[in-house]
């Protein structure tokens, strides 16, 4: 009997800047990761600053949510 693989789905909030592509670029890293993206809501920038909610669905041969994360947070752009 094999056991089945579980998902999981995370839901985060990133400030970035707003700059041309940066969105594009913070989806193509997770998507690097293997992870599904569910939700994108990002609100009107207010000082060139605009805030990212994302939920993702995490798949069994995802890589690790932490380094993922870890990679978000040293993109150019993300506070």
């Amino acid at each position: 009997m094999r056991m089945q693989e579980v998902e999981q789905t995370i839901t985060f909030m990133i400030q970035m800047d707003d700059t041309p592509g940066l969105l594009s670029k913070v989806l193509s890293n997770v998507a690097k990761f293997q992870a599904n993206i569910l939700t994108i809501h990002q609100t009107i920038p207010v000082n060139k600053i605009a805030m990212l909610t994302l939920s993702i669905e995490i798949l069994p041969q995802a890589e690790s949510i932490s380094t993922m994360l870890d990679a978000l947070e040293s993109m150019e752009g993300i506070h």
